[in-house]
This record gives structure tokens, sequence and C-alpha cells, in this order.
């Protein structure tokens, strides 16, 4: 736990400022995510394949993606299609083919760099900092809220075969303190910065994005379980690497991004 709160102490304002300051500091902190993210998604799968993911190949398209998605966001499905297809060359030239290897590759594709990179999307929308600070409202609110939720009160597990330590009591908890903090967001918004959106819009938000990014956490769960390996890095001491650290935030980007795009316009 000591690790845990220094880890937190010191990198929680980094990547507050890096937020704040945007523009290439924040393409810079998502191209940086993306890439460890990658790195630590290839190296947990290669345990499991016969055939092991090229990492240069995933690195150099993850990066790809990631600056199309900076400059010019209409190509990113094209760019993504692309790498499709260059995955899939790959794979046919390749001395030993496996279809598992090109499959796994390209999802790793879709996981990193298509959802970790909506963050540096923000810029372009209205007060679209505002917007972000909802994705780790949400996802941090949530995981803390679960885990003592969990701790006090959990005795039903979740879903046991892929995460044992969480529970239904967790669970509710953690999306019940999101949609409270996210509402509370919301009317500090609209009190302090002019930043006028539905409380309902907030309340809706809240719970599915608190419910989203716990099958965010699970799903790097489910991954880390079918690998074998307890935690993705040692990049932050305390929480792991990149991966356990920005699992539920992952899933969590694209649906605040959604949220915005809806509702800039009322503002």
């Amino acid at each position: 736990m000591a690790k845990r709160i220094i880890t937190a102490v010191i990198f929680v304002p980094i990547l507050a400022a890096l937020l704040v300051l945007g523009g290439y500091f924040v393409f810079g902190l998502t191209l940086f995510l993306t890439l460890v993210g990658t790195y630590e998604y290839v190296h947990a799968v290669n345990k499991k394949l016969d055939q092991p993911i090229h990492y240069l190949l995933s690195l150099i398209l993850s990066a790809l993606l990631v600056i199309v998605m900076k400059f010019d966001y209409q190509y990113t499905v094209l760019a993504f299609l692309i790498a499709f297809i260059v995955v899939f060359m790959a794979e046919v030239l390749a001395k030993e083919h496996s279809v598992h290897r090109a499959i796994a590759t390209v999802f790793g594709l879709a996981y990193l760099p298509l959802m970790l990179g909506h963050l540096q999307l923000f810029d372009a929308i209205p007060q679209g900092l505002y917007y972000l600070w909802l994705v780790f409202i949400i996802a941090f609110v949530t995981d803390t809220g679960a885990y003592f939720i969990g701790k006090f009160f959990g005795k039903t597990p979740l879903i046991p075969e892929i995460s044992p330590n969480k529970t239904v009591a967790g669970s509710v908890g953690g999306t019940v303190a999101a949609v409270i903090l996210t509402v509370a967001y919301g009317i500090l918004m609209r009190a302090k910065f002019s930043f006028d959106l539905p409380l309902y819009a907030y309340g809706i938000l809240g719970a599915a994005g608190s419910i989203v990014s716990q099958f965010g956490d699970l799903t790097a769960s489910l991954i880390k379980r079918n690998t074998g390996i307890k935690d993705y890095g040692k990049l932050l001491p305390g929480h792991g690497g990149v991966l356990d650290r920005f699992d539920s935030v992952i899933f969590v980007l694209p649906i605040v991004y959604l949220f915005a795009m809806l509702t800039f316009t009322l503002l």
C-alpha cells in the first residue's frame, strides 16, 4: 500500500500537468502510454502463443495509429484497415504461419492505440479538458469505491474465475460512488466554470462509464489470467504496468469522448 501511495503522489501531479498543458504534451503522453502498453500486451500474450507476436511490427503500427489519430482523425479507420492488411501480409510471408498470432496482433491494435488514442482527441473539443477529467474521475473513483466497499461488505464473488477478489457489493459500490462523484463534478462545473450540462446526463454517464470501466478492468484481468502473469509490468511501483493502472481508463475514454461529441453543442 505504501508503494501505491508514493507512486500516486509522484505520478498523479505529472499526469494532471500534462493534461492541462494539452497539445503535444498530451500527444507525447498518449504515444508513451500506448507504446509501453503495447509492449506489455505483446509480452503477456506471447507467453501463450506458439508463434510469438513481433514486437517491432506491433510498436510501429501502434505508433502509426496514434499519429494518424492526432493529425487527422477521419483517416483512423483507413489507417487501422491498412494495419490489418499489413499484419496478415506479414503473417503470410512469415516462415512459420499462425492465424492466432495475426488475430492477437490486430486485437492489440484495437485495444491499445485505437482506444487509448482517444486521450489526445479532447483537445479538438471546446472545453475538452473539462470532459477529459471525467474519464479519470469515473475510472479511479469506480476502482477506489469498489475496493473499499468490497473489502468491508463484499461476500459474493463477482466473476471469481477471472478476478477472485472482486465482489458484487464492490461492483455496485463502485458504480454508486462514480455516479455521486460525477454528478458532484457537474454541480461544481456549473457553479464555478459555467460548464452547464444537465445533471441527469452526468448521472447516466457516471453509471455507464463505471460499468464499462469495470469491464475494462476485467478484460485486462482475463488476459492476465489466461497468460499466467500477475502484473503486466513494473513501471509504476505498487501498481504494476501501464495496463494494470490504465486498464479501466482505456475502456472509459471512448465513452466519455462520445458523450463529449453529443453534448458540447449544449454548452
